[in-house]
């Protein structure tokens, strides 16, 4: 199998992207996760989920990370009832945009996870 280059690499990484995303878009979310993500001003109808996993063992039944419109990323852990319909508690709802890799151009890389992840954003939400 050949190794990919730096750009196809990128591509690949922007294609994983992309499918969560439109797959959260083609598959609502729990509510208990809009209702909380619209309170705290989060248009999770312009965002993307670049994760989102639910009742996986051992962790809070709702934990992922949300990239909103305005180019945030959220990591968020929430306890729900067992519908998702409710919270129960909030473990963590931060901003941790300065934690991602925003730079277009790394050396023996290219674009950041960071940098891609609002490629994706932006490119779903002018196909919208």
């Amino acid at each position: 199998m050949r190794q990919q280059n730096v750009q196809q690499q990128n591509e690949s990484s922007k294609e994983a992207i992309r499918r969560s995303a439109l797959y959260w878009r083609q598959h609502s979310p729990p509510k208990a996760l809009l209702d909380y993500a619209a309170s705290q001003g989060a248009d999770c109808g312009k965002a993307i989920f670049l994760r989102l996993d639910i009742d996986f063992p051992g962790m809070p039944r709702l934990v992922g990370t949300l990239l909103t419109p305005e180019e945030r990323f959220i990591s968020f852990e929430i306890d729900t009832d067992k519908n998702h319909v409710s919270v129960e508690l909030i473990e963590e709802w931060r901003d941790v945009t300065s934690d991602q890799n925003l730079s277009l151009s790394n050396a023996g890389i290219g674009a950041g996870y960071g940098a891609l992840a609002v490629q994706v954003l932006r490119e779903i939400n002018a196909d919208a």
